[in-house]
């Protein structure tokens, strides 16, 4: 071919790229240090299956343009060695004889070699067909159904252009030579196996004669040289980078728990993310290899409900304020007037709005959801500790919450001599009195011990747990908040002072399992107080009392004829996985019949809750609770009556319409298992005025409710029975 053209293009294009790449690398190490090098051999396994495996890419709600990407990725990996195998014959006379005519002499007397190299051939070809399908199908999308999750895109075009030119531009230039070698020996260059879609090309060119098949194969040649470079070029650019740092970014996710923050140093200063600096290079690398593909948007509350937050557009306003100002991240400070140098500004009044950082309900869909693992709660809890701790600007409601865990030791504000109000006739043993041993500690909770409806839970928990014999005891008036309230409205110090007193106390006493009633608690004391050397085996109250019953140690009646649709709490299932565990229970209560919300399990809508937005008011968009019970009133209507429309919770062009019901609807229970879903579904009930048509009731209440009482419940100190432990689902 020609050496000079190929190594010209290769200089100007690698030159220009590495310029480019070092000023994007300058910013990541300018960033803070984190160690993402743990966990090797977790690491390589989870690249295999969702990095080079694309397996989030097929989840269920995004199945086919999921595929489409497998496709395309395939393509990618696959023709990498055709790319260079081109090079190769750009430098190199012999090269292109060798690798374009299979009866060269060279291969001769190698048919092992030959043969490896046509299957190569034949996978190359079947991938990049396929690639051709895949670029077909996402033109398709963007220009006719218009997903809402993609953004309108010249760059999506322009790329799709550049994945279907570079397959086309590969077939045009193998079936040149096709029709060279048919030209040659009519006997050859026909259909070959081993390049059936190379052939149909060349079969159609052999009308162009063997002239002019060589001119359009060399121009396929050419153009896919320079497209491979140019497209090198524009993926730093734009939000096609993820090609270069999707795979890493994979590499590097973290490897604790999902519903688990990191913990600062509040010794060392480390009060929050103030500026960009402040952001780990893992941080930095996440803004990267965001692919604006949207799916962080499908059932994320925030955006369906109207609020100023997107986590893609969250990525996409700090990656571009990096790129705009790398100068200033690599040296630490922005010039100021008369060359005096200043601070970098910070992320909040500069990238982000203030409200946009305070919206998250920290749901965790955005993160399940995610291709490539972008961590975008941490980095958002950050900024709010940096509000809170050192700026002192946050929603005003919040500071009562503060005030109430400091002074009280709960967000209420209420007396801690009131804690154990809730249980004054039962006789409950406490831990610590001299009794027992006590197998678990019966962590009540805040909300169990002081909100209304929760004491009622709290008082269904001690009948099921005495009428099994589990032997445990609480800590009455000792019971202090565990804080997680506290961590995720960004006020870090107060809950590692909550936490710390805890683990002490609890340490002391020689408590070993703990049984929770709210999903934050749970998520809490089982993956962020290890930290704080509490290592507890924790339970959430459907998982034992799901245990109870497999075990025969409760048994049920028939106590209701009812529908029932299940409510999933964000901290128990997608933070935790425990999607089975609250419906096996309920499936064991004769009588009710459980019908699924659309957006459920894994793809369950928030409450509105979480994040600390449990005491925080909602100024913008619909309230995220009304959504929700929208889509249970509709579920239940839709279950009496199959003839009333259900549109499609995960619709491409208006997601989330199946919590714009507005009708009074069916009739019957909304299960949750979590004090906060319920308060913020009995609110929504109450709001949209279908009091007299559902219920809202936590599992354990059902429970209690059909519970068939052998024993006499007398106290907590029976001697308890086999060990109780959580199933991991």
């Amino acid at each position: 071919m020609s050496p000079i053209i190929t190594g010209l293009l290769l200089v100007v294009a690698v030159s220009v790229f590495a310029i480019t790449m070092s000023g994007r690398a300058g910013v990541l190490l300018a960033m803070k240090k984190e160690n993402r090098l743990d966990h090797i051999p977790f690491r390589a396994l989870q690249l295999l299956r969702f990095g080079l495996g694309q397996k989030r890419m097929v989840d269920p709600e995004e199945f086919t343009p999921g595929l489409m990407h497998v496709f395309i990725f395939a393509a990618f990996m696959v023709l990498a060695l055709r790319t260079v195998m081109l090079f190769a014959m750009g430098f190199s006379e012999t090269a292109f004889a060798v690798l374009t005519d299979l009866t060269d002499p060279f291969w001769t007397g190698k048919e092992p070699l030959l043969a490896v190299y046509r299957v190569y051939l034949l996978v190359k070809d079947v991938a990049a067909t396929l690639a051709v399908l895949g670029v077909v199908y996402f033109a398709f999308l963007r220009a006719k159904v218009r997903p809402d999750r993609m953004t309108p895109s010249w760059e999506a075009y322009l790329i799709l252009g550049f994945i279907g030119g570079l397959m086309v531009t590969e077939f045009l230039f193998g079936g040149s030579h096709m029709v060279a070698q048919h030209a040659r020996d009519s006997a050859a260059g026909g259909f070959m196996w081993w390049e059936p879609t190379t052939s149909m090309f060349g079969l159609g060119m052999r009308a162009l004669g063997e002239t002019g098949a060589h001119y359009l194969g060399l121009a396929g040649f050419w153009i896919h040289l320079t497209i491979i470079l140019t497209f090198l070029n524009f993926l730093p650019k734009g939000k096609h980078f993820h090609i270069i740092t999707g795979l890493p970014n994979v590499f590097f996710q973290r490897t604790n728990p999902n519903g688990k923050l990191g913990t600062p140093n509040l010794e060392k200063e480390e009060f929050g993310t103030a500026t960009v600096k402040d952001l780990t290079w893992k941080q930095g690398l996440d803004l990267y290899s965001c692919t604006e593909c949207g799916r962080c948007q499908t059932h994320c509350p925030t955006y369906i409900t109207g609020k100023p937050l997107t986590h893609k557009g969250v990525n996409q306003d700090l990656k571009h304020w990096l790129w705009d100002h790398e100068q200033w991240v690599e040296e630490g400070y922005s010039p100021g007037g008369h060359g005096v140098k200043e601070p970098l500004p910070e992320i909040v009044g500069s990238a982000l709005k203030a409200e946009t950082v305070w919206a998250c309900t920290s749901c965790g869909w955005c993160e399940t959801a995610c291709p490539v693992f972008i961590e975008n709660i941490p980095r958002l809890i950050d900024m709010r500790r940096y509000q809170v701790q050192v700026k002192a600007e946050f929603p005003p409601e919040i500071q009562r919450v503060f005030e109430g865990i400091e002074r009280q030791g709960n967000p209420w504000g209420i007396g801690q001599d009131r804690r154990d109000e809730w249980a004054e006739d039962l006789a409950l043993p406490t831990w610590g009195d001299g009794g027992g041993p006590y197998e678990y500690l019966f962590f009540v909770g805040c909300a169990g011990s002081y909100d209304d409806k929760q004491k009622k839970v709290s008082r269904a928990l001690v009948k099921i747990l005495r009428e099994a014999g589990v032997s445990f005891a609480t800590l009455s008036k000792q019971e202090m908040c565990n804080g997680e309230t506290a961590r995720r409205m960004g006020n870090e110090y107060l809950y590692q002072t909550m936490a710390k007193m805890n683990v002490e106390s609890w340490n002391g006493l020689g408590v070993k399992a703990v049984i929770t009633q709210c999903p934050h608690c749970f998520n809490t004391i089982k993956n962020e107080y290890p930290e704080f050397g509490g290592e507890y085996r924790v339970i959430n109250h459907t998982q034992l009392i799901n245990d109870l019953l497999k075990e025969k140690r409760i048994k049920l009646s028939a106590v209701m004829n009812s529908k029932l649709t299940y409510h999933d709490p964000c901290y128990l299932g997608r933070h935790n996985g425990v999607y089975d565990a609250p419906r096996e229970v309920l499936k064991a209560i004769p009588g009710l019949e459980v019908v699924e919300m659309q957006r459920s399990k894994r793809e369950g809508f928030c409450c509105g809750a979480g994040g600390g937005r449990m005491w925080m008011e909602e100024h913008i968009g619909t309230r995220i609770n009304h959504n929700r019970i929208n889509e249970a009133s509709l579920t239940l209507k839709h279950a009496e009556d199959p003839s009333t429309p259900f549109p499609d919770a995960a619709d491409k062009q208006k997601p989330g319409q199946v919590g714009d019901y507005k009708e009074k609807g069916g009739t019957g229970v909304v299960a949750v298992a979590c004090p906060f879903c319920s308060t913020m579904l009995r609110d929504a009930v109450n709001d949209t005025g279908r009091e007299e048509h559902i219920k809202v009731k936590d599992i354990t209440e059902l429970v209690a409710d059909a519970l068939v009482e052998t024993k006499s419940g007398g106290p907590a100190t029976v001697t308890p029975g086999p060990t109780v432990s959580a199933k991991p689902e």
